[in-house]
């Protein structure tokens, strides 16, 4: 999963480079203070979303270290992950030369994963920030001494945050099949091993902190991914907020052609298959619940 994941990202770095460039667009930041302010709380909801991943991830990289240590069977040394080695990995130094690799590569995994996903959400909430900034330009139309200007202004700023959006899909839709194909299994498979392995052990809680992990993971994906389509719903409404009916009627009629094609609201998908909704966070966890219980039947 982490291999494919990095080889798709590194595969699409062009499209990564282009997304970092039209950043610095000048109709993408902020017009005055009060726009700063304004998408402030995507941030904030961001971070939050980063810190609940990392606590989550790293507690189950510990757990995951520790269980060799807390589950020795008959006093042999055990080691985090089953492998061959052309050693033997029983007696020292060899057994804490391999235990400190396995446990350094697995975090790196582990941060490799926390921070791919996290920019992936990060984009997403860019999508969503912007739009929050076009709606706000919109509804001060009225203040601006050349309305028709800046009302082509904003149709440009339209018309760039669908580019954006549609570049950042094309990044995203390969690594989203894959990470919500393979987490539907994940998470039902380790929601059974919970249920057949000693409570409050070491391997139970490692077997906890990685389910939240996972869960975690695919709703940051799901989270930011509605936030898109909840804030490009306002955009045909924000118009409303400054006295349009003021204007010339070449621009209502601007005004009402601009409403009419951003009334579809903007949706994230992978292929069209899986779109990145709250709809969809639950249709996974549904879907994991009755791979748990199909699991579950056959093993009673």
């Amino acid at each position: 999963m982490w291999a494919l994941k990095m080889y798709y990202f590194i595969k699409n770095m062009s499209t990564v480079k282009t997304l970092m460039r039209m950043l610095n667009h000048d109709l993408f930041q902020p017009r005055d203070a009060n726009q700063v302010v304004l998408v402030q709380p995507n941030l904030d909801s961001w971070k939050i979303m980063y810190q609940m991943f990392m606590v989550t991830a790293v507690g189950g990289n510990l757990f995951w270290a520790a269980f060799p240590l807390f589950g020795k069977a008959n006093g042999e040394n055990g080691l985090p992950f089953l492998a061959w080695y052309p050693y033997d990995t029983s007696i020292s130094p060899f057994y804490e030369i391999t235990y400190i690799h396995q446990i350094l590569t697995f975090a790196y995994i582990g941060f490799s994963h926390i921070n791919t996903d996290t920019f992936v959400s990060a984009l997403n909430m860019y999508i969503s920030s912007q739009f929050d900034i076009l709606c706000d330009n919109l509804k001060n139309l009225h203040f601006s001494n050349n309305v028709k200007a800046n009302l082509v202004k904003c149709i440009k700023h339209h018309w760039l945050i669908l580019s954006f959006a549609e570049k950042t899909s094309q990044f995203l839709e390969s690594i989203i099949l894959l990470q919500f194909f393979i987490s539907v299994i994940i998470m039902g498979i380790t929601l059974f091993q919970i249920t057949i392995v000693a409570p409050f052990s070491a391997e139970f809680l490692f077997l906890v902190s990685y389910e939240m992990a996972v869960v975690a993971q695919i709703f940051i994906y799901c989270w930011f991914g509605n936030e898109v389509e909840v804030k490009s719903n306002n955009v045909s409404f924000a118009i409303y907020g400054s006295k349009w009916p003021d204007f010339s009627k070449e621009i209502q009629k601007n005004i009402w052609f601009f409403m009419f094609t951003s009334q579809t609201p903007l949706r994230l998908s992978s292929l069209n298959v899986f779109y990145l909704s709250l709809e969809s966070f639950m249709a996974i966890v549904k879907t994991s619940w009755s791979y748990f219980a199909l699991l579950q039947q056959v093993n009673s």
